[in-house]
């Protein structure tokens, strides 16, 4: 039995250092809308804890700080884990929390709701990842609450370390993205190729 979309959950990543943007990705704008309120546009009505940088988040989100500051996608993932699983959503998720948790970077501008329910329906004792054309984006996935804590658990110290470490042996499912819509935003010259595409629909 698959785990309903009501007990989802999601961690949206905003803490990278946009080394080759310049600037801070998720609060540039693609279509009138600041990129990360994009994402968080798409999430279909779940929980969703901001963790990272709070610029340009959706007044009412809440944002948490990895630790420490800039600690890398698995620290940013555990510091997540901790928001949704500290009591604070219980009215919404229940004493147990979510079922499963999608794990979102924050600079994904063309992501839907249709997609991010599509991870969670695969997300059904493996970590169901979205492949587009261009591979495999573990920053686009959907895990299993349950594996996610005892991966979390096995890592320990979650600072620095990477995600194919946090993935380890785990199952995997994956979920075509064949519009690439799990398209991120790098570069400046991706930037502008993403508002020529939101231009264009």
């Amino acid at each position: 039995m698959q785990p309903s979309p009501s007990r989802a959950a999601a961690i949206v990543l905003t803490g990278g250092a946009s080394t080759r943007m310049g600037r801070h990705k998720p609060a540039l704008t693609v279509g009138g809308r600041a990129i990360v309120a994009r994402v968080i546009d798409a999430v279909p009505g779940w929980p969703v804890v901001v963790v990272g940088s709070g610029a340009r988040v959706p007044e009412g989100t809440r944002v948490v700080s990895e630790q420490p500051p800039g600690g890398g996608p698995v620290a940013g993932i555990a510091a997540g884990w901790a928001a949704l699983t500290d009591g604070s959503y219980a009215a919404e998720l229940g004493p147990d929390g979510p079922d499963v948790v999608v794990v979102l970077a924050g600079d994904l501008p063309f992501l839907t709701r249709d997609h991010l329910e599509a991870l969670v329906a695969a997300a059904d004792g493996g970590v169901a990842v979205t492949v587009s054309t261009s591979g495999p984006n573990w920053l686009c996935s959907a895990w299993p609450a349950q594996l996610l804590r005892s991966r979390l658990a096995a890592v320990g110290a979650p600072a620095g370390v990477s995600v194919r470490r946090l993935l380890g042996d785990v199952p995997r499912v994956e979920t075509p993205d064949r519009h690439d819509i799990a398209t991120d935003v790098d570069t400046p010259e991706e930037l502008e190729a993403a508002r020529r595409r939101v231009d264009g629909q």
